[in-house]
């Protein structure tokens, strides 16, 4: 299912000219508001020079705005813009849309098996991320909200 949705998310990644990890920092910031530059980095497991450029990009094309912490002038806050956030959107409704179809070729059987094992598995990644820091799992829907 991950191959049959890669398609329309490819597209608009060549569509922009953004690099994965430039997406997944979109989504950093969409799903967990703003940030700065160490906790982005910690999320992407780079370096803060190589998060910062990455940024710097993503800054450059009012993806993400960057503003002195009102806490610590020192360091910088990262939030996603509203274009920003439109093209997350755009980008969840691609892999949604994706995930539709390839579910649409299961058996109701087999979609809600697979729905119940994902449903589980998310309720576990949740439990386990309440007791170690880290990124948030996304609320997703389920495959029995998707038909």
């Amino acid at each position: 299912m991950a191959e049959a949705s890669l398609g329309e998310d490819l597209a608009i990644m060549a569509e922009t000219g953004l690099t994965l990890p430039q997406i997944l920092t979109l989504y950093t910031l969409h799903d967990n508001g703003p940030r700065c530059v160490s906790s982005v980095a910690q999320v992407l497991h780079l370096s803060q020079p190589a998060t910062s450029q990455l940024l710097d990009r993503l800054v450059k094309e009012r993806l993400v705005d960057r503003a002195e912490d009102p806490g610590d002038r020192r360091r910088k806050r990262l939030a996603i813009t509203p274009r920003g956030v439109r093209l997350v959107t755009r980008l969840i409704e691609a892999k949604s849309r994706s995930l539709n179809h390839a579910a649409s070729r299961l058996t109701p059987q087999v979609r809600r098996k697979l729905a119940a094992v994902l449903q589980e598995a998310l309720a576990q990644l949740r439990r386990a991320n309440a007791d170690a820091p880290g990124p948030a799992v996304r609320r997703t829907r389920s495959l029995r909200e998707h038909r």
